[in-house]
């Protein structure tokens, strides 16, 4: 899998969902994905299908094409680029040409990546904010509370 390959875009959605009462991997991978805002109106569960369908891919080193998964998951190859469109925005699937990869080969180290793209995202706005502030002679709350 080619690492240097970096999104721009991304949508950030985190929701709060109570873990898995039925602790299985196939669960709890479910679990991400809606806490990612992937599957709430995903109920026959094809968007974790594709995913895992891919990260099963991504272990063997090899890329997945969305004809391929559109043949292992028995869908239309349009609706597969949907599933996987919205995957790429979560963060959770990255493309190289016509192959599609896991961000990483271990689904700690996407969560811990996509935590790091929150991070960042968060770091600038702050920053933006603090210009804001200065610009409008206002002073920023951490001064604040240093006094």
């Amino acid at each position: 899998m080619p690492p240097s390959i970096r999104r721009t875009t991304f949508r950030i959605v985190i929701r709060n969902i109570e873990p898995p009462f039925e602790r299985t991997a196939e669960s709890e991978l479910e679990w991400i994905c809606q806490s990612l805002g992937l599957s709430p109106v995903d109920k026959d569960k094809t968007t974790v299908e594709i995913f895992k369908t891919v990260v099963k891919h991504t272990e063997t080193g090899k890329g997945i094409s969305s004809t391929d998964i559109a043949t292992e998951v028995n869908l239309s190859r349009g609706a597969v680029i949907h599933h996987l469109n919205n995957l790429q925005l979560a963060g959770l699937v990255i493309k190289d040409g016509r192959l599609y990869f896991a961000r990483s080969r271990s689904m700690v180290r996407t969560i811990q990546e996509v935590e790091a793209d929150i991070q960042r995202v968060f770091a600038r706005m702050q920053e933006t904010a603090r210009e804001i502030d200065e610009a409008f002679g206002l002073e920023s709350e951490s001064r604040t509370r240093l006094r």
